[in-house]
């Protein structure tokens, strides 16, 4: 909160001083109709003003001055744009389209031969995680000088894989290893009958609706600063999660699958009550 109290204070400040609407080149200051704008989270920009002022006496606490809230909670890895349909509307879109995958190779001692020698591939564990993020909404603006209210709606749809899923690929045929020495000590099929193979989420579906406030200060023409919260409801849904392993049956090796749980969860709350700020450029 006190980067809100700091951020309001040096707003009014530089009113005060520039209330004019254009610049020495006759350049409107604020958004028209027609135009586009992208936002983006302030903090990196602080950050390198706060470490510029204080490089001669460097101080790790400058490092990330907003550590108490995010960019908009939940929307840390957005792009976030917006149109203007008038001076004073305009429509906002959010995508995100996030993945990982990583492999990881485990080295163990040659299952198939009783020397002493280097260590060889014995698996490889690969993972993967995704996420889809669509939002869209209206935004309305106040206000006749460089300091603008702001407020409006917008909902956002969310699909992924709910976390992350992990395939295990043995370079071995099940016969020469010996289940007792699986690659962890914690698995949950690691005992002496089991062989992990893969751990899959059920499908995530979330839908989120929200109203928002907030300020936005024009410190040059078409660039400005602001912070905003919201409050509204987030539903999530998640299918069942997927385990399968492989065992041995009557001399035989069989793949099996256990299914786990599914998740409901609605939230309604306030959001962002830290007011983060963030950057806006209209063109």
């Amino acid at each position: 909160m006190k980067n809100v109290l700091l951020f309001m204070c040096t707003v009014s400040i530089c009113a005060l001083g520039f209330s004019q609407m254009t610049s020495k080149n006759g350049h409107s200051i604020l958004p028209e109709a027609g135009d586009w704008s992208i936002q983006m989270n302030a903090q990196p920009l602080l950050n390198m003003a706060i470490n510029a002022v204080n490089i001669m006496a460097f101080n790790p606490d400058h490092l990330d001055p907003l550590d108490e809230g995010g960019y908009v909670e939940g929307f840390s890895q957005v792009l976030v744009g917006k149109y203007f349909k008038s001076d004073q509307c305009a429509t906002r879109y959010k995508i995100a389209l996030n993945s990982m995958s990583t492999t990881t190779k485990y080295y163990r001692a040659d299952p198939t031969t009783d020397d002493v020698g280097d260590d060889v591939l014995y698996a490889k564990d690969k993972t993967a995680k995704w996420e889809l993020k669509l939002g869209y909404g209206h935004e309305y603006r106040r206000g006749h000088n460089r300091l603008q209210g702001i407020y409006g709606y917008e909902g956002m749809l969310i699909l992924g894989n709910g976390g992350t899923n992990t395939s295990r690929e043995y370079e071995f045929a099940y016969t020469d290893i010996d289940p007792s020495t699986e690659l962890y000590e914690d698995d949950e099929f690691a005992d002496d009958d089991y062989f992990f193979n893969s751990h899959k989420n059920g499908m995530n579906i979330g839908l989120e609706a929200r109203a928002f406030i907030g300020v936005e200060y024009f410190f040059a023409p078409k660039m400005s600063v602001g912070a905003e919260f919201g409050w509204g409801f987030l539903f999530n849904m998640s299918g069942r999660e997927v385990h399968t392993y492989t065992e041995e049956d009557d001399d035989n090796w069989v793949e099996n699958e256990d299914l786990g749980n599914s998740d409901n969860s609605f939230e309604l709350a306030v959001d962002n009550m830290d007011a983060a700020l963030s950057v806006s450029f209209h063109f």
